[in-house]
């Protein structure tokens, strides 16, 4: 339902983005968590958010449940699991532009991370603001290339929604300064 906050710890690839839409388009919110944060600010989002289900690949899965947590969440490996039974069709939209979309932890450099709130009208005016600046069009590749964690990852993601354009995924290798980036762009 809206405002229910979900975790979603996975590494950047087409998961990452089944985890975003299907927590979405079900109405709740994702908290993004980065699997190379230390065990201990894993736990400690996962209980700050007060998150009932997180969303990960099965190869994390051992790693996020060695955290220690006080409160253990619905567990559900997105490359391993079975949805074959589920329905396939697009769901109604069940929250409103005021509703949380996602909640974002900052950096905690002033002491413990904070949560940040943000909703779904805040996406749609950034994606829309993107799309017209950068003018991106169907025709249009976007590299999704700031960390999943990181604000700027869902104006990645959101503007190639809301233009109809071509997201590609890179590993984090591929995204370090070097040629090996320079042929992935080419």
């Amino acid at each position: 339902k809206p405002d229910t906050l979900i975790g979603i710890c996975v590494e950047r690839s087409s998961e990452m983005i089944i985890g975003v839409l299907g927590i979405l388009k079900a109405g709740g919110a994702y908290v993004p968590i980065d699997p190379n944060y230390p065990k201990e600010r894993i736990g400690f989002m996962l209980e700050d958010s007060g998150t009932s289900v997180l969303l990960t690949q099965s190869f994390l899965k051992d790693e996020l449940l060695g955290a220690n947590l006080k409160h253990s969440p619905q567990v559900i490996c997105l490359d391993k699991e079975t949805f074959a039974e589920e329905s396939t069709d697009n769901p109604s939209p069940k929250s409103t532009p005021d509703d949380l979309a996602y909640v974002i932890y900052t950096s905690g450099s002033t002491g413990r991370p904070k949560g940040v709130m943000i909703s779904h009208q805040a996406i749609v005016n950034l994606s829309l603001v993107w799309a017209k600046t950068f003018q991106v069009q169907p025709q249009s590749r976007l590299l999704q290339f700031g960390s999943f964690s990181f604000d700027l990852s869902i104006a990645e993601i959101a503007t190639t929604f809301v233009t109809g354009a071509c997201l590609y995924l890179a590993n984090k290798d591929t995204l370090l300064p070097s040629q090996i980036l320079v042929e992935f762009l080419a």
